[in-house]
């Protein structure tokens, strides 16, 4: 090989212009004055084209106020998520590192909670433990939402009884069993689809119940009843500090 067509490769793969321009005039350039403000216009826009289409997509959902639900919506999935997050740690701590492990989130609603799941363990992240995340949920309405707020994220639009070959190694079922009718089946079957461990966050001992939505009230009979362990008690800033939130 010749020494141009030496230096020639040694340019290709340092990333030199093959143009021969000088790069520092090009770095310059982009640290200009006018470069920045054309770029902070490109990202406020960027920005506020992002939030009319998450209200678009909410209106679509149904949903009236979709600046409320933005504002409070979607941070509250993300506290709940942040909540279990740790839990799930010390469930793998004796997992080696770069241990993989797939995670089933059921009825998770606007899908903040479970991209952040999905981000915090994505293969490149420093996060010694790596998570296939999906998610699973009856209903379809906030599927264009998550289009926007989780783009990639695995969707599964089904009944969760009716699957039947298919397992996850740890399920999660957020601040949704207070929901759903006969919550002692359907904790079993998350069970059955589960093959390490089922984690499941709700109101506690919501008695009288104080959210039109709910039809169920968890509390310690519910516990001995079901079989669960492990039970924690807390207070979750987004549920209201006179209020208490379990973890089993």
């Amino acid at each position: 090989m010749s020494s141009e067509a030496s230096i020639e490769g040694a340019d290709s793969r340092d990333g030199a212009d093959p143009s021969g321009a000088d790069p520092s005039i090009a770095v310059a350039a982009a640290r200009s004055p006018e470069a920045r403000s054309e770029l902070l216009r490109s990202i406020r826009e960027h920005n506020q084209q992002r939030q009319k289409l998450m209200l678009e997509a909410l209106s679509l959902s149904g949903v009236e106020d979709g600046y409320r639900f933005i504002s409070k919506g979607i941070p509250q999935s993300q506290l709940f998520m942040l909540e279990l997050i740790p839990v799930l740690h010390e469930l793998y701590i004796s997992e080696p590192e770069g241990a993989r492990k797939a995670i089933l989130d059921v009825g998770p609603q606007n899908f903040a909670g479970t991209a952040l799941l999905r981000d915090l363990h994505r293969d490149n992240s420093f996060n010694r433990l790596k998570l296939d995340v999906t998610a699973l949920d009856i209903v379809d309405e906030f599927d264009l939402f998550r289009e926007i707020i989780a783009p990639g994220l695995e969707f599964l639009h089904q009944d969760i009884f009716d699957i039947n070959n298919r397992a996850w190694d740890t399920v999660i079922c957020s601040h949704v069993i207070e929901h759903v009718p006969e919550p002692l089946e359907f904790l079993k079957q998350l069970q059955t689809l589960a093959r390490d461990y089922v984690m499941v966050a709700c109101p506690w001992n919501e008695n009288p119940l104080v959210t039109n939505s709910h039809i169920n009230t968890i509390d310690k009979s519910f516990i001995v009843e079901s079989g669960a362990r492990n039970l924690k008690i807390y207070t979750n800033y987004c549920w209201g500090k006179t209020c208490e939130v379990c973890m089993f």
